[in-house]
């Protein structure tokens, strides 16, 4: 099934169409989510992380655009927010369960961290839409590599593609999304 026909379903029959989107993307999601969450919390936390990005997916399903993205993409821009949303959450009730003070965690005062939350928020966008623009396979690779964090072996495998032409695409597509992004 491609994205536009689960889109279809998803909006005609929500019971199928979640079955389905959650056979196909749950492991993805588990692992971005895993991979972020699973240092600080427990496995019922990278559980509840999962279903929220799901159903935040579903509640969206009006304003994907698939000329924009693949579902596959949305899922893990979506997952990789919520686990760092979860990340915080966590760090917080660790932070006040254990009566730690925000210095051990490194972190300076609040107005510096809002400021550079915001900054790095703006890169983050500026960045999407620079790996977007790369098209395919190469959008598939800078996903992969760089917010699930697989090796260059694994992109290979899956995308059925040699180990050195995923590193000649990397290293293109880096020298692309500096062009891009004006020399950053």
């Amino acid at each position: 099934m491609d994205d536009k026909e689960l889109l279809t379903l998803l909006k005609h029959n929500p019971e199928e169409g979640l079955g389905y989107l959650i056979n196909q993307y749950t492991n993805l999601i588990y692992s971005i989510v895993s991979n972020k969450v699973s240092s600080i919390g427990s496995t019922e936390d990278v559980k509840e992380c999962v279903s929220d990005v799901i159903t935040a997916f579903y509640e969206q399903i009006n304003r994907i655009n698939l000329d924009k993205g693949s579902i596959k993409s949305y899922l893990v821009i979506i997952a990789k927010n919520k686990a760092i949303d979860y990340y915080r959450k966590l760090i917080k009730i660790a932070t006040k369960s254990t009566n730690m003070s925000e210095e051990l965690f490194g972190l300076k005062d609040d107005k510096t961290n809002l400021e550079e939350a915001i900054i790095k928020q703006e890169e983050k966008k500026k960045l999407l839409v620079a790996i977007d623009s790369l098209g395919e396979p190469d959008r598939e690779i800078f996903i992969r590599k760089y917010y699930i964090g697989q090796k260059t072996k694994e992109i290979a495998e899956i995308l059925s593609l040699r180990h050195n032409t995923v590193d000649k695409k990397v290293s293109r597509g880096l020298e692309k999304l500096r062009n891009l992004l004006g020399g950053v």
